[in-house]
């Protein structure tokens, strides 16, 4: 029987890598030899190993199936949402005893939520139209970057989150598991994520995210001693540096974004 090194998921003994994490799986060739009846002292020598990992369109593929059952209500998303959002306490245990599968995290979950503030925005910059120091803005195009970039950027900085608490748990007596990361990073969004519908109303969207961004942050803060293991004097440290890290990532991937499209989208 096989285990995943990272995260102890049980693998198939075909596995090539880690269906819950993605963890690529080292394989040994391993031979052997009829006994010599002359036996010289034994000489170790390493045995080859090969990497293989999952190919992308696999990835991708699999990503796309998390995504439709979610769609089709095959999943709980609906009921997590409402428990993130309602009782976090009670859910972190809960997502704890989950085994971490970062495929359907990011396709079943962030990018279905992250869809919500895409939508809103394009709608805001595309039909309703915004207004700023006096001046009115509505355009097709413009909105159309707005809402691929926040999407883009959404999913991709919920990504770099993972990867920044994995990274800072040694330094707050955290294992690294990337799987718990992905988790914690992921769930605790959902808030900024819901929040996002109100950018479609002029005037108050940006203080409803603004708020749902701080519940994201507190949301963080009640996970990381459930998922990461960490004394509860250290949370504030480790949330700060997460949050802080997070917001100097999100900003630039942002402005990154929008420019690359601004390149294609006229």
């Amino acid at each position: 029987m096989k285990f995943c090194p990272n995260c102890g998921a049980e693998l198939k003994p075909e596995a090539k890598f880690c269906t819950a994490c993605g963890t690529p799986v080292v394989t040994a060739i391993h031979t052997s030899v009829a006994p010599d009846p002359w036996p010289q002292p034994a000489v170790h020598q390493p045995q080859p190993t090969y990497q293989t990992q999952e190919p992308v369109y696999e990835q991708a593929r699999e990503a796309s199936n998390a995504f439709k059952e979610a769609i089709i209500g095959k999943t709980n998303i609906v009921q997590r949402v409402i428990n993130i959002l309602t009782r976090p306490k009670e859910e972190w245990v809960v997502i704890d005893a989950e085994q971490p599968n970062i495929i359907k995290l990011i396709g079943g979950y962030a990018l279905i939520l992250a869809l919500i503030p895409a939508l809103a925005g394009f709608i805001a910059y595309a039909l309703i139209g915004t207004s700023f120091m006096g001046y009115s803005y509505r355009s097709f195009s413009g909105g159309l970057i707005q809402g691929i970039a926040q999407l883009l950027s959404a999913v991709a900085g919920v990504y770099l989150l993972s990867y920044i608490i994995d990274l800072l748990g040694p330094s707050f007596d955290s294992e690294k598991n990337f799987g718990k990361s992905m988790q914690l990073a992921v769930y605790s969004s959902t808030s900024a994520w819901v929040a996002g519908i109100l950018l479609i109303i002029p005037g108050i969207g940006w203080l409803a995210t603004t708020i749902g961004i701080i519940y994201s942050v507190f949301l963080l803060a009640v996970g990381m001693p459930v998922l990461k293991g960490i004394q509860k004097d250290k949370v504030a440290g480790y949330v700060a540096l997460s949050v802080i890290s997070m917001i100097i990532i999100g900003l630039v991937l942002t402005r990154v974004f929008v420019a690359l499209l601004g390149l294609f989208i006229s």
